[in-house]
């Protein structure tokens, strides 16, 4: 067989649009997913979707899983090592950029937590597999790095004029997997968010979500303002790189929290009680390294897809990106909104920025 190959694609390439309306980053090689997964098995759909979004599986992995679950109340010990999972994806997806020895401590986490490769299968509907190490969940605190040091971003003026969007738990509390989202700093519960979550353009690449008719961004700048269990809500104009920083320290921490008790309670389990009876297909929301996912199914009596929703990060964040390469140099502004795509891994000054001029319509 012979495999023919008539364009070069360049891994950190990114393509920004001028048009009318301004610049605009180009997701258009990011088409939706939605009308390829319809009339599939709904109980498949997960592991499709983490597939083929491969830089990011671990955040889409449990935001599948929760989707399928609806409203199941999910055992204890498995919650606590759903969470190891959203907090060790922050270290391998932000640590090789703050601090090496995180990301290897994060690939750590996931091991012990039942997933040493890249795409996890640890989750189900309702829990988890039984298929954590115990004694090594409970050797992880030890082994934690030090938090990195957040390094200074020159230049960085954050006047971002929307709101900013994270996962909270009932105390107000950063949780990657809360049951709130706290928008513009007050908590809604998540199934109200996502019934006030208006596409601007249904199905585009590019949808331009608002809630309740406002903007917003999602992840580490956007997370700065709500307090974690170790420490407060922190001042305005901390830039991305430094956020980011942030985000890692936050996510050792927790790490360092939830792995003793999470290897006790599974030490303990009977490995039927990791897992509780799902209820329909519903919307679920995950806080992943770059922010929001949202994952929404419904499926038929067949148990076949009927309607889906799935917003990345990147997705949510395209508006604010939009007004950055407005107002600055096109690679600070991507780097700032950290697109999941592999641009953003290109060491400094060397991501290929393209820009496109749209003829206007006559």
């Amino acid at each position: 067989m012979r495999i023919t190959l008539d364009e070069f694609l360049d891994p950190f390439e990114a393509r920004v649009v001028v048009d009318a309306d301004g610049p605009r980053f180009d997701l258009s090689a990011l088409p939706r997913l939605e009308p390829m997964l319809l009339g599939r098995e709904v109980a498949g759909v997960p592991d499709t979707v983490k597939m083929l979004c491969g830089i990011c599986p671990v955040p889409h992995h449990l935001a599948g899983m929760m989707a399928l679950e609806g409203a199941a109340a999910v055992p204890p010990a498995a919650g606590l090592l759903r969470r190891l999972l959203a907090h060790a994806a922050t270290l391998t997806t932000l640590g090789p950029r703050v601090d090496p020895a995180a990301a290897r401590f994060g690939a750590a986490v996931l091991a012990a937590a039942g997933a040493p490769g890249h795409f996890p299968d640890v989750a189900l509907p309702g829990g988890v597999r039984p298929v954590a190490d115990p004694a090594a969940l409970a050797a992880l605190p030890a082994a934690a790095p030090q938090p990195p040091p957040a390094p200074a971003d020159a230049g960085w003026a954050d006047d971002y004029p929307g709101a900013d969007a994270a996962l909270v738990d009932a105390g107000g509390f950063l949780d990657p997997l809360g049951d709130h989202v706290s928008f513009a700093g007050r908590p809604v519960p998540v199934a109200e968010f996502l019934a006030g979550l208006v596409e601007s353009r249904p199905g585009a690449p590019a949808p331009r979500p608002l809630f309740r008719g406002r903007g917003y961004r999602v992840g580490p700048l956007a997370r700065l303002g709500l307090p974690t269990r170790h420490r407060g809500p922190l001042p305005a104009g901390i830039g991305p790189a430094a956020a980011q920083a942030v985000a890692v320290a936050d996510a050792l921490a927790a790490v360092a929290d939830l792995a003793g008790p999470a290897a006790a309670a599974l030490a303990a389990a009977d490995p039927a009680a990791l897992r509780a009876e799902p209820a329909e297909p519903a919307g679920a929301v995950v806080d992943g390294p770059r922010g929001l996912l949202v994952h929404e199914y419904a499926a038929d009596a067949a148990g076949r897809l009927t309607a889906a929703r799935i917003l990345t990060p990147t997705a949510q964040n395209e508006p604010w990106l939009a007004g950055m390469l407005a107002a600055m140099d096109p690679e600070q502004a991507i780097r700032a909104a950290d697109p999941c795509l592999p641009c953003t891994s290109a060491p400094a000054g060397a991501m290929g920025v393209i820009v496109d001029h749209a003829e206007e319509e006559d």
